[in-house]
């Protein structure tokens, strides 16, 4: 009967590190995850800085929702 509180415990330590060992593994694949989305952002985001730069002024007031008519004033004009 001594036997049987020993085996207990070491069953539940051994729950408790599986417990926490899943549970760090989760936290580090979230953190991972959240750099990834964060580098695909930052990425995209220089995209759009480049392609942005690259418009002159009346094409970018276009890209804006400017009436052409109106963003055509703006040719030649940095």
């Amino acid at each position: 009967m001594s036997a049987l509180p020993w085996k207990l415990g070491a069953a539940a330590l051994i729950c408790v590190g599986l417990f926490l060992g899943g549970y760090a593994k989760g936290r580090s694949d979230g953190r991972v995850a959240v750099l990834a989305d964060t580098v695909k952002a930052y990425k995209k985001r220089n995209d759009v800085d480049a392609t942005v730069r690259n418009l002159g002024a009346a094409d970018l007031c276009i890209e804006l929702g400017g009436v052409r008519d109106e963003c055509e004033q703006l040719r030649g004009v940095e």
